[in-house]
């Protein structure tokens, strides 16, 4: 798997590459800056707002109308029904059981048919593990994202939702455990990578 420092360096290299099948990548240290891209499509306030929105952090009706757009992700993008409670189960889950490997978040909430453009969600899942540093021993949570179809400029969105969402599973398991963890690493895959949503 190729590593890269940051979200836009690997966005870079997926420009170079689309379409392809099979894309993979790896972020070691993920933070807000190295999984930040602005771009016209998506300034700051636009990731910020998908980001809550799919983390099923409150959104007001005045944003709703400001940012969201169809080209922009629609309702194959929205991954905000019952996020909260999948959230809460991935931090039960990290907080009983560190070493788990089911600490996971699927997207779809039930068997869809192929037809169904809606529930074709373009995020699958997200799998968080905890690691410990080698050196500084220090405990990292991961995740890993399974991305059944990605369009290259819709990118940046789906980053910085990843980052913001394990952010905040980071926050909650660190208000339980008197061990704190930090975040640490992000692989990213992509069964089928496009340059835009229109291809």
């Amino acid at each position: 798997m190729n590593n890269y420092d940051s979200a836009e360096e690997m966005q870079a290299a997926a420009t170079k590459i689309a379409p392809i099948n099979n894309f993979h990548g790896n972020i070691n240290n993920f933070n807000e800056e190295n999984a930040t891209i602005i771009t016209d499509l998506f300034d700051f306030e636009t990731l910020d707002y998908y980001a809550r929105k799919n983390c099923e952090l409150p959104i007001s009706q005045e944003e709703k109308v400001k940012y969201e757009t169809e080209y922009r992700g629609g309702l194959q993008g929205d991954y905000s029904s019952e996020m909260g409670s999948k959230v809460s189960n991935v931090v039960d889950c990290l907080n009983s059981f560190p070493l788990s490997k089911r600490a996971v978040i699927m997207m779809n909430n039930s068997w869809w048919k192929h037809q169904d453009t809606d529930e074709a969600k373009c995020c699958r899942e997200l799998h968080f593990y905890l690691t410990e540093d080698e050196e500084s021993k220090k405990l990292l949570l991961n995740c890993t994202g399974i991305f059944r179809a990605q369009a290259v400029d819709i990118m940046p969105k789906n980053f910085y939702f990843v980052y913001k969402i394990t952010e905040l599973i980071q926050k909650k398991l660190n208000n339980m455990n008197s061990v704190k963890c930090e975040i640490g690493s992000y692989s990213h895959f992509v069964t089928i990578l496009v340059p835009t949503r229109n291809d």
